[in-house]
């Protein structure tokens, strides 16, 4: 993961959206030249760029929703463009900070949810607050309880939910029945102890009782949910270190230790992860609600299986993933209205419950549960059930523009305490300083 160079903040400014017209004449109703050309323009449809950062059957289905949308809004035209990856550092991240610096940004971006802080305190996003609040559709009451929680900097608004997940447990349900275990952990002794039951087997044929994700998006979770902070309150400072917030981390360390969890290491540890539990191989995990997609492919028939809230330690305090959307304020007013008109489109209950049929990912409005189409989604894949049931558990992670280079040091930390077996705290400890100097 890149660390992200960041550029001066400029003031945060509140942009109103002026609707654009034709002008007319003031001798006997005629047009003058000027006026005629306005009328000429106006006629035009107004042209806005999308920037994203999910590729393959992602962008696929976003380019047919740009579509329908265009097809369906004669006056605005959405030209979306995949950028490269959206996460942390990536292709697309690094592009928009170009894109910032040469005052050329798109009119709107996907940023990821971590990303936030780094986009808003750079001055060039639109500050959405007062949009939001006066919109039948975006109001933040009409939004699921937790979903906001990483649109905000400072107490103001400048994304609005796109591509949003949590991380769950998965667990194998056949694997489950037979060690006679009647449900998942709910809490980090239950796992360690189901995870004992669980293992079964030797060499190539050995069932690992749980499997640790080794990433920083889980160890957020790990953190919190101990009952430590990422981050000291005014954000100066790296807390993560302390011993709450390394109770989780030390019990995944010690059944990879004592061989009954294993770990994925490499570029594509993620996948490989996920492709474990498909093959039987482990019989928890902790994913994205975001592979759920995946799993229910891979798995067809072999076995049972579902999902379960993240087992609790001191609480359950869940992190946010995914983006959310965002208008850069250095588009014209009229592209700032029809960005806002396309944003109010794709977030309306139809269209995102489409968006979360075709994907997997979460529905962002209240409205969408109630929505039938949904409620027949969730009655044939109720695995989705447990990510809705975490948001109100969502956690903000800390707002800091710095963020993203703490979070270097902590993904080179996790790798060395899972795939070396490294001691957690001294690690963490020296994560922590690395951290600080990145803040400084």
């Amino acid at each position: 993961m890149k660390r992200d160079r960041l550029w001066k903040s400029g003031a945060l400014l509140a942009l109103g959206l002026v609707a654009t017209g034709c002008g007319t004449a003031a001798n006997g109703g005629g047009q003058t030249a000027t006026s005629a050309s306005q009328a000429a323009a106006s006629s035009q449809p107004v042209t806005i760029t999308f920037w994203y950062g999910v590729g393959t059957t992602l962008s696929q289905d976003i380019q047919q929703m740009v579509q329908q949308f265009n097809k369906t809004h004669p006056g605005i035209k959405v030209v979306a463009t995949y950028q490269g990856s959206y996460s942390g550092g990536g292709e697309e991240q690094q592009k928009l900070l170009a894109a910032i610096k040469a005052g050329d940004p798109p009119t709107i971006a996907q940023i990821e949810v971590h990303a936030m802080p780094v986009f808003a305190a750079s001055g060039q996003l639109l500050d959405l607050t007062n949009l939001m609040q006066s919109s039948s559709i975006d109001k933040p009451s009409n939004f699921l309880p937790g979903i906001l929680v990483s649109t905000q900097y400072q107490g103001r608004y400048y994304g609005v939910p796109f591509n949003r997940s949590v991380p769950v447990l998965y667990y194998n349900k056949t694997l489950f029945a037979k060690a006679h275990i009647a449900s998942p952990p709910s809490n980090w002794t239950e796992l360690a102890a189901d995870a004992k039951k669980l293992t079964s087997g030797a060499g190539s044929n050995k069932i690992y009782g749980f499997e640790p994700l080794v990433d920083w998006w889980p160890w957020e979770y790990a953190v919190e949910s101990g009952g430590g902070s990422i981050l000291s309150a005014d954000l100066k400072r790296a807390t993560f270190d302390q011993p709450p917030a390394l109770s989780i981390l030390e019990t995944e360390q010690s059944l990879v230790k004592q061989g009954y969890a294993k770990v994925e290491t490499g570029p594509n540890y993620w996948d490989l992860m996920t492709q474990d539990f498909i093959n039987g191989q482990v019989a928890m995990d902790i994913d994205s609600i975001g592979s759920a997609g995946k799993v229910t492919k891979g798995v067809g028939d072999k076995f049972q299986w579902g999902t379960a809230l993240l087992p609790r330690s001191k609480t359950l305090a869940v992190p946010p993933g995914g983006g959310d959307l965002a208008i850069f304020k250095d588009a014209t007013p009229a592209q700032q209205k029809a960005a806002w008109t396309f944003i109010q489109w794709w977030t309306s209950p139809k269209q995102s419950v489409q968006w979360s049929t075709e994907t997997g990912y979460l529905p962002v409005q209240k409205a969408d549960l109630k929505d039938p189409v949904y409620q027949a989604y969730l009655k044939q894949h109720p695995q989705y059930r447990t990510a809705i049931e975490e948001l109100q558990y969502e956690h903000p992670s800390p707002a800091s523009p710095a963020y993203l280079a703490v979070l270097q040091p902590v993904q080179q930390a996790l790798q060395g305490i899972f795939d070396e077996g490294k001691p957690v705290a001294a690690t963490m400890h020296q994560a922590a300083e690395a951290a600080d100097q990145n803040l400084g």
